[in-house]
């Protein structure tokens, strides 16, 4: 109950709107971190979103199982460690949840005033979860506000965010322990979708509307499709930039460490490059983009036949080499990695490219931006 009344009090999820009136601009920034099954990434901001310092460590192979923290004590360590050696201070910091148990769904709803909203809410979600929705703790925010006829009630499009209790205080607790205290939780559809109106307020060239930020990670990668600053679609594609490694590993007789330096060093879609592994990453790379192009059609269907203007990539996985060119052939849809759109860092070295800080510099951002 303890660990609950928590979560509620840190405004878990950052995606309730009457929430966004707490986000003035000035507000001091704060650390954000982004804890994966293989990396932990954590980030120290300064004014304007930019990043003043940044470290990357590698979580030990069971320290995090689907989300779930299964040594708290180790990762305490980890936490600490990587805070000391790349001199990242601060006492407060916001994280990026993402777990197989985590549900994102988007709800619409009759207009209603605010205190029936999450009433309905739970009644809605409760045939998308395991559990009883008071072993979630629940969160929204709203999208849009649709009228149709004058002098009849109009539609709330809302994204509901729920998370077990069980799996996300062991988190709040374990930075505890780091001397860290979360201030809130965020889910990638959000932070997507502040990165993209950020990305839209602030770069050159980029006032795209309709924008699809696809994260590949280690185990996983996520596809969201932002139209005007606002999460539209979300997917979860259960693969991720290790399954590339896992074939080079078997395709050319390598071990892990000797098959993600191959990975990282040679241009797959190369066609003057041929190794045993080539076109079995190839073949991965395209169901990847076959399953990219079903969303972007659904959302084409969804949006008056307009598609997405632009597509940029982050995680790791975004940093395969001639990856960017390949899609953008397949999809016929610009493809640029997010770091060349969006420089938040000023330097970086080879081992901490900007790409896979994305997350943890997202979650930090405030509403309005």
């Amino acid at each position: 109950m303890k660990a609950k009344s928590k979560i509620q009090n840190s405004e878990y999820a950052n995606i309730k709107s009457r929430r966004d009136q707490s986000y003035q601009r000035g507000v001091k920034p704060i650390i954000g971190i982004d804890i994966g099954s293989s990396n932990i990434k954590i980030v120290q901001m300064k004014k304007g979103n930019r990043v003043a310092r940044y470290g990357m460590e590698t979580i030990p192979v069971g320290m995090i199982n689907q989300g779930r923290i299964e040594t708290p004590a180790q990762l305490t360590e980890v936490i600490k460690k990587t805070m000391s050696k790349y001199k990242i201070s601060g006492g407060e910091c916001a994280l990026c949840l993402s777990a197989h148990e985590l549900v994102v769904r988007e709800l619409k709803l009759p207009e209603m005033s605010e205190s029936q909203i999450m009433d309905n809410i739970k009644h809605e979600i409760t045939s998308f979860l395991p559990l009883s929705h008071e072993e979630y703790c629940i969160d929204y925010k709203v999208l849009e506000y649709v009228k149709t006829q004058e002098n009849t009630p109009g539609t709330l499009r809302i994204m509901v965010a729920a998370v077990p209790n069980n799996l996300v205080a062991p988190y709040i607790d374990t930075l505890k322990k780091a001397n860290l205290k979360v201030s809130y939780v965020d889910v990638i559809p959000n932070i997507a979708g502040k990165l993209a109106k950020w990305l839209t307020m602030n770069s050159s060239g980029s006032g795209n509307s309709d924008i699809c930020i696809i994260d590949i990670g280690a185990h996983t990668t996520n596809i969201v499709i932002v139209k005007d600053g606002n999460y539209f679609i979300h997917k979860t594609i259960i693969n991720g930039s290790e399954y590339i490694t896992s074939i080079i590993e078997d395709k050319m007789n390598l071990d892990f460490i000797e098959a993600e330096e191959y990975k990282i060093n040679n241009n797959f879609f190369n066609d003057s490059i041929s190794n045993s592994a080539s076109p079995h990453v190839i073949n991965f790379i395209d169901y990847l983009i076959m399953d990219i192009e079903r969303i972007l059609e659904f959302y084409r269907s969804r949006n008056n036949q307009k598609g997405v203007d632009q597509i940029y990539l982050m995680g790791g996985g975004s940093l395969l080499k001639g990856l960017p060119q390949y899609m953008a052939e397949h999809t016929g849809i610009r493809t640029t990695l997010l770091s060349e759109a969006l420089p938040l860092m000023n330097n970086y070295d080879s081992g901490a490219h900007p790409s896979v800080f994305y997350n943890a510099i997202g979650v930090t951002m405030r509403e309005e931006c």
